[in-house]
């Protein structure tokens, strides 16, 4: 991954987790965790993990977020200061502590670029 993608991806989870803080309770939304993002190579689009803390029927709210998701790609798009922002595709995260060994995983890998950038 690019710096500018991996830069451009840690700016997105930032201004969704502004965006949920502020705006979610208005949808009924309730409280969401971003688990993941992944910004495809040419901005055109960012897959979005979620899932719903404290939530007894997620389906219910991803139906809810899903609904307001042109709401939410234009809080983006007054936020990131760039010409093309990637289209938001929201996936339900069915098991967080697999996105958090994902996320374990590709911390791992960072790790090992680190010391030998061959990889």
């Amino acid at each position: 991954m690019g710096h500018r993608v991996a830069r451009i991806q840690s700016e997105i989870e930032r201004i969704l987790g502004e965006f949920f803080l502020k705006e979610g309770r208005g949808f009924g939304i309730g409280m969401v965790s971003v688990n993941g993002i992944l910004v495809s190579s040419d901005l055109a689009s960012a897959k979005v993990l979620v899932s719903f803390i404290g939530e007894q029927h997620p389906e219910a709210a991803f139906k809810k977020l899903i609904k307001h998701g042109r709401d939410v790609q234009t809080f983006i798009f007054r936020r990131l200061q760039i010409r093309k922002v990637p289209k938001l595709i929201f996936e339900l995260d069915k098991d967080p502590a697999g996105a958090y060994r994902v996320d374990q995983l590709l911390d791992d890998i960072d790790r090992s670029k680190t010391k030998d950038p061959n990889i």
